[in-house]
């Protein structure tokens, strides 16, 4: 009796110690380029629970320029950044995102984020009373703190209800899942149903995320319905679906070469490299982003094996050498993320 006792309690530690969460975030580092006229294009996210359990985890951005949706969820997610250029002079800015997962490992995560705002061309500058300056632009040094252009209005209505991607990161057969549904703008909390459809057998759907181990391979199509808590509320519904896939022993996220470099023939011309991405016999679905402006890849998803152009745009950049990273996730596979530096060298 003794020893049957002393067993399960030995399982039940063993058990309860391996649900332990590992945060894992991706890229680190954020690069936005304000030309005074196109808002910037927004930045991607990944964050991941490379542990077990259940990773709840919130987005707080320490800059009031700085947006981030969603601002917190359970499980993986990708976080949309995006910059306010209404509260930013011209200048060089540095600030910072940091990801909470509470008591997960690896946690709090904190995200560089660097920002190049240019002068807003003259016709765009707004009106101001004879003998009001315009905030004069960054001296060199240490990044300033933020200045608006004038006085700081209200943050912007957060948009639309809406749901931002249809389809979700596959699951593994087998392997724990958790994925927040992608919900934005409109007025939290939300109150969220599948209207039509089912989720993967072993999966379900519990505030606002879907989590569960799913024990059957396929695609499942599925309708969720959004309800905000605005008076009167908001509801919307989309179709979404999710795939499940069986991980074969050999499969793994492999990229390369591992880095790169590349030397510009001259300051007017664009520099290029190509990426390998592959994953063994099984072929599954990637996306790659770069987290400097200055690299463009083509494409930037798809599925393997495939192969990336990635291309360092020589008008972005002034002489010297410069560094960037491009990381390859493959959800689900071995070794992904995947981070490949580049290092580019611009002729004077």
């Amino acid at each position: 009796m003794r020893r049957t006792l002393f067993l399960s309690l030995v399982l039940l530690s063993a058990g309860a110690a391996a649900q332990i969460p590992v945060l894992h975030v991706s890229p680190l580092s954020l690069a936005f380029a304000l030309d005074g006229r196109t808002p910037a294009a927004p930045r991607q996210v990944r964050i991941r629970n490379l542990g077990s359990g259940t990773l709840q985890w919130t987005a707080r951005p320490a800059e009031p320029w700085i947006r981030v949706a969603p601002q917190a969820g359970t499980g993986p997610a990708v976080l949309t950044v995006e910059i306010d250029r209404t509260r930013l002079a011209p200048g060089r800015y540095e600030g910072r995102i940091v990801i909470d997962a509470g008591s997960a490992d690896d946690s709090p995560v904190s995200i560089a984020v660097h920002v190049e705002a240019a002068a807003v061309p003259e016709a765009d500058r707004p009106v101001r009373p004879t003998g009001e300056a315009l905030s004069p632009p960054a001296a060199a040094g240490p990044p300033p703190p933020a200045q608006p252009v004038q006085t700081p209005a209200p943050d912007a209505a957060p948009g639309p209800l809406r749901i931002e991607h249809r389809n979700l990161p596959p699951a593994t057969r087998n392997l724990p899942y958790a994925q927040a549904l992608p919900i934005a703008g409109g007025t939290p909390p939300y109150a969220v149903r599948i209207v039509e459809g089912r989720l993967p057998a072993g999966l379900v759907l519990a505030r606002g995320s879907i989590a569960g181990t799913a024990r059957v391979q396929g695609y499942y199509p599925f309708v969720v319905a959004v309800k905000d808590g605005s008076s009167p509320p908001v509801t919307i519904a989309q179709p979404m679906g999710i795939r499940v896939i069986i991980l074969q022993p050999d499969t793994a996220l492999v990229v390369s070469p591992p880095a790169i470099g590349v030397r510009l023939a001259s300051r007017t011309r664009d520099g290029r490299a190509a990426l390998a991405v592959a994953s063994g016999r099984q072929r599954l679905e990637w996306t790659a982003v770069a987290d400097v402006p200055w690299l463009r890849l083509s494409p930037a998803s798809g599925v393997s094996p495939a192969t990336i152009e990635v291309v360092a745009l020589a008008g972005r950049l002034p002489a010297g050498t410069h560094v960037g990273t491009v990381t390859v996730t493959m959800e689900g596979a071995p070794n992904s993320p995947a981070s490949i530096p580049v290092q580019v060298t611009v002729p004077r």
